[in-house]
């Protein structure tokens, strides 16, 4: 288990990027008023950029799925749009053909670089790819260059694209950046550079731009950073398991080397040196490890793959995960070390013995007695003080998920099919209207499948988009107060006049399909054609928070920044709010406007189709539908419980190996408490005989051997809680509606392990009290 799990850590937060000085590579972030971290503007970029002088250059890119066809056939492709100074910052040459140029961003020239993988499987993976070409969206991109195997940033993209030319404004954080430090220049400098142009910016450009600071961080980071906590976590528990496993071998052979007590006392009246017998306890626990070790590393080769199946698919560098050089070293070092642990308590004991003493022990007792009650007992004290830790932890996230599993997302979460298309038609005017008509054609030819009964969809569906749009929007007071984006950031700025929400646009069906509630107004309806006034439908949440003690039907608002178009929305309903990025999170307050009145935000739409047939067969029957329609519209279909399941994956992955390491620690303590008891009892087998034949009765033995085991592991039980109160705060980010000293979990984890004790500790005292005492009298 440790080599496996530290195979992932090391895959994915240790190893560094392959790319050349990877310590070098920066993330660039706008840092807002409220403390809040997004994306960088063009125009705040380009200033960056020509003033700092910390960076060797600095890069944007934005990535994102997207629609490709060939040969007649639509799917979906990860692409990511650059700057001409992206692959060089990066420091790898392509393997085949060129990179972008600064002529290729400035003349906006249609030329694509794809992956390693997308020129095997999509372009036949020939030694040239003259007159290749790709067909994103309704363009055609000719194939420049091949990135070489291995080649992931932005992670898992196929196809990288030159920024088109274009203006854009400050307010329009859309970029990330990354940069590459000047040698000798640290991080903290860096930091320092760009604060002091972020602040002279602010100065110069006022409420035109909304960056108060920049970030400064390593890439790494970046893309690892999500799930730091979790691996380390798992690492740790992991850990823990190989300490109650090493404890169990040790309490093992401290037993077998107590029954070798004459033995050990022979050999130094002979003449042997206590530190060759030491030695000797050394060795057998060196070649017991080495040979774990060994069977650890040939497990950990085929249970890597199997932790990557059942992980949920969201693991950053996952494919850099695997058994290497370092992991191998890992496992070595932790075999010596367990080695070392193994044996250095026998090894000691050995150490310290007298010829004289040994023999006269021997003598008096095989197995060290009554004097070795006192180390056994504080091995499996602390046995089970390992495993409290697993176990609270465990029952924590167990009661984080169980409290999940009961939230109201604020919508149907069974009984539908969820459908997504991407369309490729053009980022203008003539391609949204091809985007509103595609949508309302579809739309109509999927109530019309049999057995289809109602129909609806969003551009963000709750819990499964990629990408969550969100921004600013203003209150107007007049309809034609802001009639440009100046005007627009001008009142952005305002907080009597502006607000913060999600934007979605929907069809009209949707919230009856997902069971969303109508709480007052109304809904999207036939009067709603595109040339009407603009109308919104807003979230309660939003209606609370920004309009408190007021009615804001009527409100006239501009949401502009979104998708670029200044008609203002009249707000003409209020719906229930929706959990929409995880289920522990709050609801975000949601504006929803029309697809058919706002199609720009509708490229990829996400449909749900509540049916009363099988969700294959539906599934069949919408995938024609749309091919009748478009043959190069890709689609995607999941039913709705597999979404909000999948939304909960990360948890129930940590919580599941954290569950089995617990369990398995329960084993190996229940093991370590049954065999010392047994250990103890056949080392008393005598003195039970004289009690037996002196009138005490077979439970009165049992009893005490019984309370012996419950004593020690009282012990471990109050040690462990102590620990797992000090530790389960690092588990904090993970729980949802528990705290992290949940007393119910902590009770009831000790309760589990004072039972599995006395259980463990009943069967080997059953077992003593059935001994005859005379037979018990006559043993040596």
């Amino acid at each position: 288990a440790n080599t496996a799990i530290f195979s992932v850590v090391n895959g994915v937060l240790l190893r560094p990027l392959p790319y050349p000085k990877p310590d070098a590579l920066m993330q660039l972030a706008t840092v807002f008023q409220n403390g809040g971290a997004s994306n960088v503007s063009y125009p705040n970029f380009e200033d960056l950029r020509d003033q700092n002088r910390s960076f060797a250059n600095l890069a944007v890119y934005a990535n994102w799925t997207a629609p490709a066809a060939a040969a007649g056939e639509g799917f979906r492709v990860a692409l990511a749009k650059v700057s001409a100074s992206f692959f060089a910052i990066l420091g790898v040459p392509p393997v085949a053909g060129r990179v972008f140029s600064a002529d290729d961003e400035r003349a906006g020239q249609r030329v694509a670089v794809v992956s390693y993988g997308y020129w095997q499987s999509r372009l036949g993976g020939g030694a040239t790819f003259a007159g290749q070409t790709v067909h994103v969206g309704d363009e055609a991109y000719a194939v420049i260059g091949v990135m070489p195997r291995g080649y992931d940033f932005p992670l898992g993209t196929e196809l990288w694209l030159p920024r088109e030319p274009r203006t854009e404004y400050r307010t329009a954080e859309n970029w990330h950046v990354v940069g590459r430090l000047r040698d000798g220049v640290s991080r903290d400098r860096a930091q320092q550079d760009l604060s002091a142009i972020a602040r002279r910016l602010k100065q110069q450009y006022g409420d035109r731009t909304s960056m108060m600071d920049v970030a400064v961080g390593p890439v790494l980071e970046q893309l690892v950073g999500r799930v730091r906590p979790a691996l380390v976590i798992l690492l740790g528990a992991a850990a823990v398991l190989l300490l109650v496993a090493c404890v169990n071998v040790v309490n093992l052979m401290l037993a077998r080397a107590l029954t070798r007590d004459r033995e050990l006392a022979v050999r130094l009246a002979l003449g042997a040196r206590p530190v060759r017998l030491a030695g000797r306890f050394l060795a057998e626990s060196l070649v017991l490890s080495l040979a774990g070790a060994g069977l650890g590393v040939i497990l950990a080769v085929a249970g890597v793959p199997l932790l990557l199946a059942f992980e949920p698919g969201r693991l950053p560098r996952a494919g850099e995960v695997g058994v290497d050089w370092p992991v191998l070293g890992f496992a070595l070092a932790v075999s010596l070390l367990a080695a070392v642990a193994v044996g250095l308590v026998p090894a000691i004991r050995a150490a310290r013995r007298d010829a004289r003493e040994a023999l006269t022990d021997s003598q008096r007792s095989q197995g060290g007695g009554v004097a070795s009650q006192p180390v056994l007992g504080a091995l499996v004290a602390s046995q089970v003080a390992l495993t409290i830790v697993l176990l609270v932890g465990a029952g924590l996230l167990g009661r984080t998920f169980l409290k999940l599993l009961a939230v109201d997302p604020g919508y149907r979460t069974r009984g539908a099919l969820v459908m997504d298309v991407w369309l490729p038609y053009g980022q203008d005017t003539a391609g949204e209207a091809r985007v509103a008509g595609f949508l309302e054609r579809l739309i109509v030819r999927l109530r019309a499948i049999p057995g289809a009964a109602r129909v609806g969809g969003v551009n963000d569906f709750p819990l499964h988009s990629e990408f969550y749009s969100n921004g600013t929007f203003v209150i107007l007071r007049r309809p034609d107060e802001v009639s440009n984006f100046e005007d627009f950031g001008r009142l952005a700025h305002i907080p009597a006049r502006s607000g913060y929400a999600q934007f979605r646009v929907a069809s009209e069906d949707y919230f009856s399909v997902m069971g969303i509630p109508l709480i007052r107004g109304r809904l999207f309806d036939e009067r709603d054609v595109p040339s009407a006034p603009h109308v919104a439908v807003i979230s309660a949440s939003l209606a609370r928070t920004r309009w408190p003690g007021e009615d804001p039907l009527g409100k006239l608002i501009q949401f502009g920044n979104m998708d670029g178009d200044l008609r203002p929305f009249t707000i003409v309903g209020i719906v229930g709010d929706v959990h929409e990025q995880n289920l522990g999170a709050a609801p975000r307050p949601t504006f929803y406007a029309y697809y058919r009145q706002r199609p720009g935000k509708a490229y990829r739409f996400q449909i749900a189709l509540q049916g009363r047939v099988d969700p294959a067969a539906l599934a069949a029957s919408a995938r024609r539908v749309t091919r009748e329609l478009d043959p190069q519209v890709p689609t995607r279909f999941r039913t709705l419980t597999d979404v909000v399941s999948a939304s909960l994956a990360d948890r129930r992955f940590v919580l599941l190996l954290l569950a089995l390491f617990g369990g398995l620690a329960l084993v190996l303590a229940s093991m370590g408490v049954y065999g010392v008891i047994a250990y103890m009892a056949s080392q008393r087998t005598r003195e039970l005989g004289v009690r037996m034949a002196l009138g005490a009765r077979g439970r009165d033995v049992e009893a005490m051997l019984v309370r012996q085991g419950a004593a020690f592991a009282l012990a471990g039980i109050a040690v462990g809680l102590v620990a797992a109160f000090a530790l389960t705060r690092f588990l904090a980010s993970l729980l949802y509606g528990v705290g992290a000293t949940d007393p119910l979990s902590f009770v009831a984890t000790a309760l589990v392990l004072l039972v599995a004790a006395l259980l463990a500790s009943w069967i080997p005292a059953r077992r003593a009290a059935r001994v005859d005492p005379m037979v018990a009298l006559r043993s040596e």
